[in-house]
């Protein structure tokens, strides 16, 4: 009887490994797919981020910095929802001359949107009431595809959006 009892505990603890570096092996493929580094001239960075840009002239971002620096989500609650197909990101490190292009899923987004809330490079968001807020899933989809955020802070750049 103690024999099978010790089976049964190495066998579950192999399965569980397995799984686990299932796992693993998994999520390094998924950030290999979705985010893509590299290090690139100051001008180069700059001249992706003018072409990215281009495509949202005139459109007002759905996050935007105060002149305090504070984030503002310009929230529209009567919007349509639209299926989120792709949230993009592409970033600048100035320090590091580093560019990052992220281009994540609409259901992987769904997914790690804990609660429908979604971390956007920390902002702590304010309303016009001054209460902190989260941006949500469906704050992305009642905005639409478009812009959602372009920022630059110290030589570092952000930028955004959804489609």
């Amino acid at each position: 009887m103690k024999k099978t009892w010790v089976s049964i505990v190495v066998a579950a603890t192999i399965i569980a490994g397995l799984v686990v570096a299932a796992f693993v092996g998994a999520a390094y493929v998924f950030m290999r797919t979705h985010v893509h580094t590299e290090a690139v001239q100051r001008q180069a960075a700059l001249a992706e981020f003018a072409e990215a840009r281009a495509r949202f002239q005139g459109q007002t971002p759905l996050i935007e910095l105060a002149s305090d620096g504070q984030p503002i989500l310009r929230r529209e609650p009567s919007g349509p929802r639209t299926p989120l197909g792709t949230l993009h990101a592409l970033g600048y490190d100035r320090q590091e001359g580093r560019l990052s292009r992220v281009d994540l899923p609409g259901w992987f987004v769904r997914v790690i949107s804990a609660g429908g809330r979604i971390r956007l490079a920390n902002l702590g968001i304010a309303e016009e009431g001054g209460e902190a807020q989260r941006l949500t899933l469906e704050d992305l989809e009642r905005h639409g595809p478009g812009l959602v955020l372009d920022v630059t802070q110290r030589g570092n750049r952000l930028l955004v959006w959804t489609e």
